[in-house]
């Protein structure tokens, strides 16, 4: 197929400039290519110029040769070129970074039958997960980690605890935070303690006070550490559904996140819109009826906390509820400690209707956590921008569930040198809310894609287009689509470029999904592919793309990109 790429026109444009009108491009013609068209610094591109063309082809590369020896490789021009190490100020208190968080870490499946085991939580760590959360119950007489009041299957306490202190500084140096919900008796209490501290041994944060810190410590203060954080038990699900049944709806709803028709690229009647509001309603219900009549999810009353494991307690957490200076009409109130509000996503939406910077200046010196409703028993997730955007730290991801959310977030993260934690903008430490003027425009140009991992179509040549939506702040979200390119291998749509306004670019990630388009039957899932606009190279790039899982494919975009 790659003899029969046709050559996009812009990039033939510039091939011909930065090759002097001649037919071949040399170490000089490369320097000016990278200079003018793909932002590379002056001083550096001879250099840069030099190095690629002694590796490639020292003779020089014609048009072809520079688009598949070049253009086309990941390694040599992609749309992201950072490196492993972190780029941000890593010294300022964990409140000021967000951090990658996983929720029910332990679980390969659904929240209700699935096997509790550490394979997820080794996968998470190795790809740069931060926040690991075990749910601890006794069983047989041992500490066991599963999803209580389900028919999830357990796993021992010391099997995850030794997993984490294995894998845990893999994929960065950073601070792992080990969230516990304490559902032990006394003794075991006192056993899981135990376990801390003789498997973890010196890499166990052990603070000097057995108070909340007036301010915490910084990721470089705490690197190598791993560190204990308590967790509320969950409410009844009954109770929750009963509180906000609007908010449930969301969660039970099929979102079609794996179908080629994503409800926001195409628009629905409002009586239609309704009637899925009404049939989500009935879903809820019906659900929360029968997780009641099975006695699943039940409420468990509190379990008096021991010394031994308070003591090794850093970040204390609380639900709203249950904070010394509740809540008053959604506003969170700080308080002189650091500690961790725990919020649902229904919770958190309410607080974001009624006070939405209230929430920015809780999270300046404490932690905010949103986790997924309880309805999600298929391990689906909440946008996780809802969190980010208002300055909440965690959003708390069912990383089993392979859904936009978990790309979103995956993409998000490979930021600063992928090590887990991004450091929050100024706007979002700061005493006064942010403006909403339009801080740069990104424009985005899908050229074309080409080295397809399988055939689409047994009898005919494929059908591709490609989604472009940009995750972000309420103000910042869009989404494009490009026309079907009809019966072709290889795909042009250069002529459509697509504008995205920003006005929080530091946390805008830009995501990418190619279709192939069936008339008689759902469209086919090709890949994606989410990059953080702060790393996004200029000019012409390629964007490898991935499976719903994350596995990389052979599949690949080339895009133009310019920030303006």
């Amino acid at each position: 197929m790659k003899g029969n790429l046709q050559p996009p026109e812009l990039v033939r444009e510039m091939f011909d400039e930065a090759a002097g009108g001649g037919t071949v491009i040399n170490a000089a013609g490369m320097a000016r290519f990278l200079e003018r068209f793909q932002g590379c610094d002056p001083s550096l591109s001879q250099s840069t110029a030099s190095e690629i063309m002694s590796r490639l082809a020292p003779q020089g590369l014609d048009l072809t040769s520079f688009i598949h020896k070049f253009l086309l490789d990941p390694a040599l021009n992609a749309a992201m070129l950072g490196t492993k190490k972190p780029s941000h100020d890593m010294t300022a208190p964990l409140s000021h970074y967000y951090i990658h968080t996983s929720h029910n870490s332990y679980l390969k499946g659904n929240q209700l039958t699935s096997k509790s085991c550490s394979s997820p939580i080794v996968l998470a760590l190795r790809n740069g997960c931060r926040v690991i959360e075990l749910d601890c119950w006794e069983h047989k007489g041992k500490v066991m980690v599963f999803h209580g009041g389900t028919l999830t299957r357990a796993v021992p306490f010391d099997v995850c605890v030794a997993a984490i202190k294995e894998h845990a500084f893999v994929a960065s140096e950073y601070p792992v935070i080990v969230t516990i919900e304490n559902h032990l008796p006394p003794a075991l209490q006192q056993e899981a303690a135990k376990i801390l501290r003789e498997l973890v041994g010196d890499a166990l944060y052990i603070p000097a006070s057995e108070t909340p810190p007036t301010e915490f410590l910084s990721p470089w203060e705490l690197r190598r550490k791993i560190i204990i954080s308590d967790k509320p038990p969950t409410e009844h699900l009954a109770k929750q559904v009963a509180r906000d049944p609007e908010g449930a709806v969301e969660a039970i709803t099929p979102n079609h996140r794996h179908s080629g028709s994503e409800s926001s690229f195409s628009s629905s009647s409002s009586d239609e819109e309704e009637d899925r509001k009404h049939r989500g309603k009935r879903n809820v219900t019906k659900a929360a009826e029968a997780m009641a009549a099975a006695s699943l999810h039940e409420e468990h009353p509190e379990v008096p906390k021991i010394p031994e494991l308070q003591h090794l307690l850093y970040i204390y957490c609380a639900k709203p509820s249950e904070m010394k200076e509740a809540p008053v009409n959604g506003e969170l109130v700080s308080t002189s400690t650091a500690i961790m509000a725990n919020m649902s996503e229904p919770q958190l939406k309410k607080s974001v209707l009624s006070n939405p910077f209230s929430l920015i200046q809780y999270t300046k010196n404490n932690l905010g956590r949103m986790y997924p409703f309880g309805l999600r028993f298929d391990s689906s997730n909440a946008d996780p921008m809802l969190a980010w955007s208002h300055g909440f730290q965690l959003a708390a991801l069912n990383l089993q569930g392979k859904d936009r959310p978990c790309w979103v977030a995956r993409g998000f993260f490979l930021g600063n040198g992928g090590c887990g934690y991004i450091k929050k903008p100024d706007c979002f430490l700061s005493d006064v809310p942010h403006d909403s003027n339009v801080k740069s425009t990104l424009k985005v140009r899908v050229l074309t894609g080409t080295d397809w991992h399988k055939r689409f179509d047994l009898f005919s040549k494929p059908d591709f287009y490609v989604k472009v939506a940009v995750h972000g702040v309420a103000a910042d979200k869009l989404k494009k689509r490009t026309k079907v390119a009809h019966k072709t291998h290889h795909p042009n749509w250069e002529t459509e470029v697509f504008e995205f306004p920003l006005t929080v670019p530091e946390i805008a990630v830009l995501r990418f999904e190619v279709w192939e388009h069936d008339r008689m039957r759902r469209d086919d899932f090709v890949g994606q592919a989410c990059i953080p606009v702060p790393e996004l190279e200029q000019g012409i790039r390629v964007v490898p793309l991935h499976s719903k899982r994350g596995e990389p494919r052979s599949s690949k975009l080339l895009c133009h990109f310019h920030h303006q």
